[in-house]
């Protein structure tokens, strides 16, 4: 990122408090505006589901700071974890409580990550896609400096969700090994698939 278009801390923070403002419910057409704006969008939990005590009473709830671009809407919509790492983090989080199945997402031997890039049985690619509608809320912002904003929005919140330029977030760790854990399954469930 060049210094002309670097986002400053107090920028971060005011877009932040400007997103958190208008946070709209995961509607049909919400999930479609993902794919039509130009700019950010976050992610609000506003649910309790989630484990390791994530976030302080009074500290924002933002999950994820992403790009919306055409086929951003592939997160919320079921059939997409085997290509969403968002919902694979989540699938990961929410296994035991949601009853979820990993399954490998494809059954070609060339797909050298259909194990880590698992996917959901049918069953379970709804109840998560159904568990997002209900405990989500999501904003835009629309701006020319999309990568600059992105860059300091997930630097400045250090989102759950978000792991690439995120040395914040400190449950990366530990999500990550949640989703080892669910790549194994998804081995042992390639039968599922067949």
């Amino acid at each position: 990122m060049d210094k002309v278009n670097a986002i400053s801390w107090q920028q971060a923070q005011e877009i932040t408090n400007e997103l958190l403002a208008r946070l709209l419910p995961m509607t049909d057409k919400t999930i479609a505006a993902l794919d039509a704006q130009n700019g950010i969008y976050i992610i609000s939990y506003e649910g309790k589901d989630l484990v390791l005590n994530l976030f302080a009473k009074d500290s924002p709830r933002i999950v994820y700071v992403g790009i919306s671009k055409e086929n951003s809407s592939r997160h919320f919509i079921s059939g997409n974890t085997g290509k969403s790492t968002m919902r694979r983090s989540l699938a990961a989080l929410l296994q035991n409580k949601l009853d979820l199945v990993p399954v490998p997402r494809s059954l070609n031997e060339k797909d050298a990550d259909r194990y880590s890039n698992y996917a959901l049985d049918s069953q379970s690619e709804e109840k998560l896609t159904e568990w997002m509608r209900t405990n989500f809320k999501c904003a835009f912002y629309q701006t020319e400096q999309i990568k600059a904003t992105e860059a300091a929005l997930v630097n400045y919140i250090a989102p759950l969700l978000n792991f690439q330029h995120n040395p914040g977030n400190k449950y990366g760790a530990q999500l990550k090994n949640y989703r080892k854990q669910c790549a194994e399954i998804a081995k042992s469930n390639e039968a599922l698939i067949k």
